[in-house]
């Protein structure tokens, strides 16, 4: 991988060819998806929001049984300062090992795709499709891993390319009972009366996204986190997806309604880009 820097946690942090292979074929994270992972922004070249990203690695992990070895934070901050340029994307992974055998740990950074720079500056088109459970099922039942940040993302991607069919780049997933869950990879929030509303994580079963998290201190109109329908984000006055490398992403397309970037939305990108830069 071209410009890429990698590093293993144990014996280290060290550094290994990207290319080289890391990962026995036994590994549960290979053979099943037990497996976690985080991906933050390089910038002004280190890893921005590191403690939320580790915190909620923690939490995944702990929900996958993976019991996750130290050292997280060095190994963040030593394959960025080995990665010889200011802006990129970190992943920290950390597999469940083989059977009997321990976790693998490992940070990968990497330049920005374009299509992701182009998604923040540009806007994305994006269509609602039906994750098929009511919105309260992933909260009481934890087996089925709502708020899990972990490797299975086979579903993520098959809805990505659902969307790409219709035309579109992203998408917001819904419930069957018809309330805004999430995006595969982004926090969903819009604007209706003049408030900034995302979901609340712990009652739909959704991740608890980072850039949410630091955007909601942001912003300069009324916030609420609650439920909201489809009907309620297809009428919205705006929709935006917010993740960490792509950072605050205008949806200028919804089901086929155009949206265009608005004004909560605009500042709440350049404020974010802001505190992305300084923290």
């Amino acid at each position: 991988m071209t410009g890429a820097v990698l590093a293993l946690l144990e014996g280290g942090p060290r550094l290994v060819d990207p290319t080289t292979p890391i990962l026995r074929a036994d590994d549960l994270g290979v053979a099943r998806g037990e497996a976690v992972f985080e991906t933050l922004r390089v910038a002004s070249g280190r890893p921005a929001f590191l403690s939320l990203h580790l915190e909620r690695l923690a939490r995944s992990a702990a929900r996958l049984a993976i019991p996750l070895p130290g050292g997280w934070a060095e190994l963040a901050s030593f394959a960025t300062d080995a990665y010889d340029a200011d802006d990129g994307m970190l992943r920290l992974t950390c597999t469940k090992g083989p059977p009997g055998g321990r976790p693998v740990g490992f940070a990968l950074v990497a330049p920005v795709p374009s299509e992701t720079l182009s998604a923040r500056l540009h806007g994305v088109s994006v269509v609602t499709l039906t994750l098929g459970v009511p919105a309260g099922v992933r909260s009481s039942a934890p087996w089925l891993l709502g708020g899990v940040k972990s490797t299975s993302y086979a579903v993520n991607m098959a809805s990505i390319r659902a969307a790409e069919a219709e035309g579109a780049q992203d998408v917001v997933w819904v419930s069957s009972d018809g309330y805004v869950l999430e995006a595969p990879t982004a926090t969903v929030a819009w604007v209706t009366g003049g408030r900034l509303v995302t979901p609340p994580p712990d009652e739909v079963g959704i991740l608890a996204g980072t850039t949410v998290a630091v955007a909601l201190g942001l912003v300069e109109v009324p916030v609420q986190t609650r439920a909201g329908t489809v009907e309620e984000l297809r009428s919205a006055d705006e929709v935006m997806l917010l993740s960490s490398v792509r950072g605050v992403a205008p949806v200028l397309r919804l089901d086929g309604r155009e949206l265009g970037l608005g004004p909560v939305t605009a500042a709440l990108r350049e404020a974010f880009e802001t505190a992305v830069q300084q923290g």
